[in-house]
């Protein structure tokens, strides 16, 4: 059976969850593609593979461009429309919407094989755990099954898939992998929570691949594409001591690459520490989040204390490792001058990069029900976008300071890198947001994640194709002044353009439809 995964910037990260779903399918036989949307004629592809089901991964502040674009679809062609990601699994209901045939919840791997399966015989679908499904006006509500317990039983994600959409892909030196899924925390501003919640106590149960699982994975593709540089992109990388001893043994002897990996200050013990620089480690992503701890820890649910952050940073500095902290700006009932101390502490830490979010409200958790109830989010779901570096959608006491606050956030990490600049950044935010703080940021990212935290050598292509994108980017905000609006269009050569939000496409095309 053939199936298609349409992924918007597949041109970027890997789309990890895809991939293991793509993996399992081909293992039982089924034949995959993935599907980009930048400057691709769809309905000429679509029509040329012929797939029975079309896959969507779907994070909030998607769903309205891919609901659009299935909708679109549907008129020309028929096959199955199945909705997954962290949008389909918290908003089950929008099986509801037209052109949705079926939402799954949770992990995807043995129910999107099922499916399959079962369409592959002309066996009737509705009763597949995980999945809601319409079918003749009725909605079947399925319970989600048992969690993946061992790991290591999954192949590897399918790479070959988006090799093939493409080939640069084969050539880029970053790569990305799993050690785990599943965390014992609940963090107010993340997904785990409302996992727990759905599939119950076993989620909080971390589940580990096996060191020479992982190290298996990376040394097969490094034998077939390049690898200069390791990515673990699990929620959190495994701080248990026996793993650790052994996958750095393990990965120290047969690859030998430099790596990088999320990691809680208070799991960043001498030990832990050690063995992850003995194994290679270079740099790490740690959640900061704000400087004040009291928040931190009564709103956020992040109990530790800024001693421990500074203990952490010490440590892992001392090991030569470099940390990209995440930041939190624009918190619910928050000011200009809490973001402005979380600032300064990043500068105390030596923080490599300071990379500062703007607090979005996901459904599902916790510190959305606290954002709603103290009146600083309305529930408007629409108004998250997918993308945390542009706006608030929260509600501020001042109009002028929710201003600042977007214009603090693109000047973060410069000021946090030299400190004597804040006077004069404390001015700059109070102009209207443009086009040249967007491209400070960007560029700022781009160096430091580049030189910083993923060092790699990078080819003359790879430099100009960050180039190009950056002063493409540049031109969009200078002269069309909403970065928003330049990043909700999908441009099909010959077929028109589908687009989020209000107001008519050029050419008169309405909002949320295709040309």
């Amino acid at each position: 059976m053939r199936v298609l995964f349409i992924v918007r910037g597949i041109e970027g990260a890997e789309p990890l969850g895809i991939m293991y779903i793509s993996a399992l399918l081909k293992a039982h036989g089924h034949e995959v593609r993935f599907l980009g949307t930048r400057g691709v004629d769809l309905v000429g592809t679509v029509r040329t593979f012929g797939p029975a089901v079309i896959g969507y991964g779907v994070c909030t502040g998607q769903q309205t461009y891919y609901l659009a674009l299935n909708r679109w679809l549907k008129r020309h062609h028929r096959f199955v429309a199945v909705f997954g990601g962290p949008h389909a699994t918290f908003f089950p209901e929008m099986v509801e919407e037209e052109g949705v045939d079926a939402v799954c919840r949770g992990e995807g791997e043995e129910a999107a094989l099922e499916l399959c399966d079962r369409l592959e015989r002309g066996r009737d679908f509705s009763d597949v755990r995980n999945l809601w499904v319409k079918a003749g006006g009725r909605v079947t509500r399925n319970p989600v099954r048992r969690l993946i317990s061992d790991l290591d039983r999954l192949p590897p994600p399918d790479r070959q898939s988006r090799y093939a959409l493409d080939p640069r892909h084969r050539e880029y030196a970053a790569k990305s992998f799993m050690t785990s899924r599943g965390c014992p925390y609940r963090c107010a501003y993340c997904f785990n929570p409302a996992m727990e919640r759905l599939y119950g106590p076993a989620w909080g149960r971390r589940r580990l691949r096996s060191a020479e699982n992982v190290v298996g994975e990376i040394e097969s593709v490094a034998a077939t594409s390049v690898l200069r540089f390791v990515q673990f992109r699990c929620s959190m990388f495994p701080y248990e001591t026996a793993w650790l001893e052994e996958f750095a043994a393990l990965y120290r002897r047969r690859v030998g690459l430099p790596f990088y990996c999320h990691v809680r200050a208070d799991h960043m013990t001498e030990p832990v520490v050690a063995l992850m620089a003995r194994a290679g480690c270079k740099s790490v992503n740690m959640g900061i989040e704000c400087a004040d701890e009291t928040y931190r820890r009564e709103v956020l649910r992040r109990p530790m204390s800024n001693e421990a952050v500074r203990a952490a940073c010490d440590r892992l500095h001392r090991r030569g490792i470099r940390i990209l902290a995440d930041n939190m700006l624009g918190l619910p009932g928050r000011r200009l001058e809490d973001d402005v101390d979380t600032l300064r502490f990043n500068a105390a830490c030596g923080i490599e990069y300071p990379l500062a979010m703007l607090l979005q409200p996901y459904p599902g958790t916790e510190i959305e029900r606290y954002a709603r109830h103290g009146g600083w989010f309305d529930g408007d779901y629409s108004r998250i976008d997918y993308n945390y570096y542009f706006r608030s959608p929260l509600a501020f006491a001042r109009p002028e300071e929710k201003r600042q606050v977007e214009n603090l956030h693109k000047l973060f990490a410069i000021a946090a890198e030299v400190p004597a600049l804040l006077p004069v950044v404390r001015r700059l935010v109070r102009l209207p947001p443009n086009a040249v703080f967007n491209s400070i940021f960007r560029c700022w990212y781009a160096f430091c994640y580049h030189t910083r935290i993923m060092p790699h050598r990078l080819t003359w292509r790879d430099l100009v194709e960050t180039l190009e994108a950056l002063l493409g980017i540049y031109l969009k905000e200078a002269f069309h002044g909403d970065p928003e609006e330049n990043r909700q269009v999908a441009v099909c050569p010959g077929r028109g353009a589908v687009r989020r939000g209000g107001g008519p496409l050029p050419g008169g095309v309405p909002a949320g439809e295709p040309a």
